[in-house]
C-alpha cells in the first residue's frame, strides 16, 4: 500500500499468522474436515473441527481468545480486509 506521496507505507504490513489474515480458500462453503456430524459422534467430529481451525489459525474466534484490534495504536481497517479474496 502506498502513502500520500506515493511511497511504500513502512505501517503496512501483512501479517500471515495474523486470525484476521483470510487466505483466499478461506471462503463460505469450504469442507473443513471429512467426518460429517450424524449425532452419534459428536466428539469425533469435535476434534476433527478443532483441529481444522487450529491449523487454519481461527480457534480463536471459537474459544473467545480473539481481541478486538485497537485502532488507536496504528490498526487501521484496511488490515483486517487484506488478503481477503475479494481484495486480490
Amino acid at each position: 500500500m502506498r502513502n500520500k506521496t506515493g511511497d511504500k507505507d513502512p505501517e503496512f504490513v501483512i501479517d500471515l499468522r495474523s486470525p484476521y489474515y483470510l487466505d483466499p480458500s478461506d471462503v463460505p462453503g469450504t469442507i473443513m474436515t471429512t467426518i460429517h456430524f450424524d449425532g452419534k459422534n459428536f466428539h469425533m467430529w469435535e476434534n476433527a473441527v478443532i483441529m481444522a481451525l487450529r491449523v487454519k489459525n481461527k480457534i480463536s474466534f471459537i474459544d473467545g481468545t480473539i481481541t478486538k484490534p485497537d485502532m488507536k495504536k496504528g490498526g487501521n481497517s484496511a488490515q483486517l480486509s487484506v488478503g481477503s479474496s475479494s481484495t486480490r
